[in-house]
């Protein structure tokens, strides 16, 4: 595990914690994509934050103005990143504590690849079953299409891979074959 990783963790695990102890997670949660949304869609502005010329209290002022709907903890926060010299991580202490929300309700994101794009019917289904076999509460399904599967899908669940697709099975009945 990196360094920054590590850092940026840090950080996200107390903002959690303290969005737990303030029953703010949801809030948090809305408010912490706006910014991160914003930072991402502007390179500018993430490299105004960035910028080591610019002085601390320009860059709080700057979030204040640019973001003056956050919870007042969470604009703390964030001004407590940049008197620490730590506005760099911001985008990855987000996707940290985003992760860890998911974490706290039973949500995980899956890849599925398949052929042709799945109905929603479908992804429902494969919410639920593959939900089941991870002790979750729910997947959140980004469909990808694969025309070389031939047929099938492929889930890919954080580092469990569930391969259900034909060219797989047409693999396998090779190697069987060969053997």
């Amino acid at each position: 595990m990196s360094k920054d990783f590590e850092v940026a963790n840090r950080y996200a695990v107390a903002l959690f914690e303290v969005a737990k102890d303030e029953q703010l997670i949801d809030q948090f949660d809305t408010e912490l994509a706006v910014v991160k949304e914003s930072i991402e869609q502007n390179t500018d502005f993430a490299t105004l934050i960035e910028n080591p010329t610019l002085t601390d209290d320009a860059k709080k002022d700057m979030i204040a103005t640019v973001f003056s709907g956050l919870t007042p903890v969470l604009q703390d926060f964030i001004f407590l990143l940049i008197d620490r010299g730590r506005e760099d991580y911001l985008v990855t202490i987000i996707d940290r504590y985003l992760q860890k929300v998911k974490d706290a309700r039973g949500i995980a994101d899956a890849e599925v690849y398949s052929v042709i794009p799945l109905s929603k019917v479908e992804e429902a289904e494969l919410s639920k079953a593959f939900a089941a076999k991870m002790a979750k509460n729910e997947l959140n399904i980004h469909n990808h299409i694969d025309p070389s599967l031939l047929g099938g899908v492929r889930v890919v669940i954080g580092n469990r891979i569930y391969d259900g697709s034909l060219k797989s099975k047409l693999r396998d009945l090779e190697r069987q074959i060969k053997l």
